[in-house]
């Protein structure tokens, strides 16, 4: 990875930022750039943007793009702490990364540092399997059940309000089935990490969407963690584990991007 003199600086080009390092790299960054860049550079000294050059003209657009700024960001997390940019992230020239991203927001990334340093984020996502949240519902709510048996014995037009309050009981019912399911996995997934963020499921069927700061030493204990859970309720759940994954979860970062 080479440093010094931007590229940029040249006429026709501008500054794609993929994340924040506190020292230089460890290990060369070999992974191709966003628009083709065959060269990954750094930015700074103590605290060093990790940055290609692309086209003036260029704007965040295509799938292959986005899997280039992916892979720099996961070879750069093999052997250093990194704080990642949204995909999309350009800048005029090196002298604005300094003083806009670098000088300007240097406290705060000292801070994630703090945070980051020999951590990872993963992510862990459970998804019901085929019935299992209703199954769950009538087991724990036997008379639901009963109530539905009954209604069904009787002419529509005679059981309209009785239909909709059983479907409001059945609703308000799936949501505390819900809410108990996602603090029985949060509570011993949460317990080895560090930090955790529980996101809004993307779909009914997931059951919980968790993001984890954990101490890289603590990796084996999570993943044990997972592999117990996925073993006790497999007939529940369906895990979904992966990690390390750029940790954007807990490095939010509010830049005005161009």
């Amino acid at each position: 990875m080479r440093t010094g003199a931007s590229p940029a600086a040249r006429r026709g080009t501008r500054v794609y930022v993929y994340g924040i390092v506190d020292r230089a790299p460890r290990a060369a960054v070999d992974a191709g750039g966003v628009a083709g860049a065959p060269a990954i550079r750094t930015i700074g000294d103590r605290l060093a943007a990790v940055v290609s050059d692309v086209p003036a003209g260029w704007r965040a657009a295509g799938r292959t793009d986005l899997h280039a700024h992916d892979r720099v960001l996961n070879q750069l997390m093999e052997h250093d702490a990194v704080i990642p940019m949204r995909f999309g992230v350009v800048m005029a020239s090196d002298e604005e990364v300094r003083e806009r991203l670098l000088e300007r927001h240097a406290d705060e990334f000292a801070s994630l540092f703090e945070l980051l340093r020999d951590r990872v984020q993963v992510s862990v996502k459970a998804y019901y399997v085929d019935d299992g949240l209703l199954r769950e519902v009538l087991r724990r709510r036997p008379e639901l059940k009963r109530r539905s048996d009954a209604i069904e014995q009787l002419p529509v037009v005679h059981s309209q309000q009785q239909r909709i309050a059983l479907g409001q009981a059945v609703a308000e019912a799936v949501q505390e089935q819900r809410a108990l399911d996602e603090r029985a996995l949060l509570a011993p997934l949460a317990e080895p990490a560090v930090d955790v963020r529980v996101e809004p499921p993307a779909s009914d069927r997931q059951a919980l969407n968790l993001q984890l700061l954990v101490d890289r030493a603590r990796r084996p204990e999570l993943d044990a963690i997972v592999q117990r859970l996925a073993k006790e309720h497999g007939d529940r759940f369906a895990f979904r584990y992966v990690g390390p994954v750029p940790p954007y979860s807990f490095t939010d970062v509010a830049l005005e991007e161009e």
